[in-house]
């Protein structure tokens, strides 16, 4: 420690904060050059104010003699420490500029290593408002009266609900819309939503006198986001005043869907309602799953900390997890980096681990997104520095750690490891039994669709139920088939009285074989109609039963060439048709048992065993209700004109597998369900790694 303590920058600023949780009062330091802000607490600003005593024993003795407190020129020289590494120091000596200097000179990196690191996310200012900030946040005072609140809660409620009621429109608006123009569509209601957003900050922050220093567009994965600097905020001692400029954005958002959810349940269709239809779903979404999340640095990160009143609140949840990851896992002795309440102290273990899990996704997710925006060369090379600059360098940086201290381990947390590690590596060479699962639907072995040949008019139907083979179900009329047959008949009879009235007549034996000639004909043409008649008497093919009728049908209903009029099944005996993946259809043997799972049915679990296995891809559906387009569980694609198969394709590579079930269904119907097969057990660590050798191959060949 040097006699005089040194000396702080002139231009800093103090400034009173929110007191503590145990209730001490603290303190808040603003570097106005950088515009930061750094917590103390009661000692760190009783050392302060008795800085300018210079002699770090009479800033102890003032202290201990004035204050309850009882410092240590050791709490003076870690004060000191934390000055100087923030910068707070003036350099009034040549070392000291050599210090800074060589400090900045390692925080410097290559024009490479910079781009690297942050073409992700940059800022760029566009504007300073606080000019007309502070004229317009005058006109708009009214927003913020709760008689306001209120309206535009009980209007977006409202909105809601006519919005349920008319939920089938509002999803097949959101999937009519994925096309170019709708996706242009979505993209300028973003824009307008983060506009409002941003406004929302910046206006609420004027409002309780704090400076928006600046305005502008951030570049998220070179994606443009509307940004406002509220970082002057931390001036606020009051936490709720901060709390109401971190959710002001959110709340913006907020109203914005409900009001548009509510314009859209009330306009007709056009492009107004689908202006509206942008506004609200692009509102809803990124409000609720993205801004709300505490787990990246959005607004729900800074609501919730000011909630806790615990600025910093990532880094000091994850010091906190890293110590009780040393502590627990290597059995180091790691000093805790503060003390916090039991139930806080765990809670934010908990949160830092959360959220190490989830970025782990949104890292992955980036890197593979970054690798689909470029060329595959460039592609490839910058999800590799994203997967290691934040998936694996933390990882290593912990792992440099522990070995760096690796005589403080105990021996048997070595052993453990170590054990741990044979452990895992050999469950992950076992080949485990375990169960794939696959969407499918349930329907008798045997059933036979009722469709109607030709168009005609229903004479007679049966209803549903039991029905012997060879019985009438349906009876359809056509009239035009009936007068043709009609008019053929009157044509033969014309031709038998001209042959019969031949006789004697010159050249009547001449004529007698055009005559014969026609007749034959007409005769033959009415046969054909009265076959066409009898194939519209619908008969039972076998005996089973009649359903789903089609409950429009009645006597004297016209219906169309192919209509669908109901099923005759066979309850007997039912299959299941399941649909797999394609690197699980190699697990699955004839005879190997299975369930099915019937949706909507928890007791209707029907057991069976596998007795087909196609060996080539299902080009089509089987049946519409497992298309995802209709609410199915299978997400498929239209197939192209020159298919020869009609319907739509599996998205994925599914191969049907047919399940013989034991028994019969509670309800003799079609259902859709999930099929869950025990296949041939697989060891998941060869499978992972062929996997990713095989992604590895296919991506590498340019």
């Amino acid at each position: 420690m040097t006699p005089l303590l040194p000396p702080l920058r002139e231009e800093l600023r103090l400034l009173p904060a929110a007191a503590n949780g145990d209730g001490s009062p603290a303190w808040m330091i603003h570097d106005p050059v950088c515009n930061r802000f750094f917590r103390i607490g009661w000692l760190d600003f009783e050392m302060l104010a008795r800085w300018d005593l210079g002699s770090p024993a009479a800033v102890v003795e003032s202290i201990q003699s004035e204050t309850t407190l009882l410092p240590n020129t050791g709490d003076l020289q870690a004060l000191t420490a934390f000055l100087e590494r923030h910068s707070l120091l003036r350099i009034a000596t040549q070392a000291g500029v050599r210090s800074l200097t060589e400090r900045a000179a390692r925080q410097q990196h290559a024009p490479l290593t910079w781009l690297l690191h942050h073409y992700l996310f940059f800022r760029l200012p566009l504007a300073r408002p606080q000019g007309w900030l502070g004229r317009v946040a005058q006109r708009l005072d009214w927003l913020y009266r709760p008689g306001t609140a209120i309206l535009i809660a009980l209007l977006s409620l409202v909105g809601l609900l006519l919005a349920g009621r008319q939920w089938d429109s509002f999803r097949t608006s959101f999937v009519d819309n994925l096309t170019t123009g709708g996706l242009i569509g979505f993209a300028l209601a973003l824009t307008c939503a983060k506009a409002l957003h941003e406004f929302g900050h910046a206006l609420t922050a004027t409002r309780y006198g704090v400076r928006v220093a600046h305005m502008g567009v951030a570049m998220v994965v070179l994606w443009p986001m509307l940004y406002t600097d509220t970082s002057e905020s931390w001036k606020l001692a009051n936490p709720r005043q901060r709390l109401a400029i971190a959710s002001a954005g959110i709340v913006a958002e907020l109203a914005l869907a409900g009001l548009a959810t509510l314009a859209w349940s009330l306009v007709p269709d056009g492009p107004l309602r689908s202006a509206l239809f942008f506004l609200a779903t692009t509102s809803w979404v990124l409000t609720l799953a993205v801004n709300a999340s505490p787990f990246m640095r959005f607004d729900g990160y800074f609501i919730l900390a000011d909630l806790l009143d615990m600025p910093n609140l990532h880094e000091r949840a994850g010091h906190l997890a890293r110590t009780w990851l040393r502590r627990h896992l290597a059995g180091l002795d790691e000093p805790w980096p503060e003390r916090l309440p039991p139930g806080q102290h765990v809670g934010l273990i908990a949160f830092a681990l959360v959220t190490w899990i989830y970025r782990l996704g949104v890292f992955i997710g980036i890197a593979v997104a970054v690798y689909y925006m470029f060329f595959k060369a460039l592609g490839i090379l910058l999800f590799l520095v994203e997967i290691g600059w934040f998936v694996l360098r933390p990882l290593i940086v912990e792992m440099r750690e522990w070995r760096s201290r690796r005589k403080e381990i105990p021996v048997s947390r070595k052993r453990g490891a170590l054990i741990a590690a044979l452990v895992l590596i050999l469950a992950g060479l076992i080949p485990w039994p375990g169960s794939l699962s696959g969407a499918g639907w349930l329907h008798a072995e045997r059933q036979h669709t009722v469709h109607a040949p030709l168009a005609g008019r229903v004479v007679r139907l049966a209803g549903s139920g039991p029905v012997e083979a060879g019985q009438l179900l349906f009876e359809v009329e056509s009239p035009e088939l009936l007068l043709s047959a009609r008019r053929a008949d009157g044509q033969r009879e014309s031709s038998e009285r001209e042959l019969a009235g031949l006789s004697g007549l010159p050249d009547g034996e001449q004529r007698r074989a055009q005559i014969q000639g026609q007749h034959d004909k007409y005769a033959a043409e009415a046969g054909a109609f009265r076959d066409e008649a009898a194939r519209l008497q619908l008969l039972a093919p076998f005996k089973g039963q009649l359903v789903d009728v089609d409950p429009s049908l009645a006597a004297g209903v016209w219906v169309a060439p192919r209509q669908a009029l109901g099923m005759v099944i066979d309850p007997t005996g039912w299959v299941v048709e399941a649909f797999i993946p394609e690197a699980d259809v190699g697990r699955v043997r004839p005879g190997d048992a299975a369930r099915f799972h019937p949706t909507g049915q928890p007791f209707g679990i029907l057991e069976g065993k596998v007795i087909e296995v196609d060996s080539t891809r299902s080009a089509t559906l089987p049946h519409p209700a497992l298309d995802a387009a209709a609410g199915g569980p299978i997400a498929t694609l239209p197939n192209q004109q020159q298919s020869p198969t009609p319907g739509r394709s599996p998205r994925e590579s599914l191969y049907r597998v047919r399940i013989v079930v034991n028994g019969s269904p509670a309800l003799p119907r079609i259902a859709i369900g999930e099929v869950r097969i025990a296949g041939e057990g697989r060891a998941w660590l060869p499978a992972a790694v062929n996997r990713i050798l095989a992604v590895g191959v296919r991506e590498l060949g340019f």
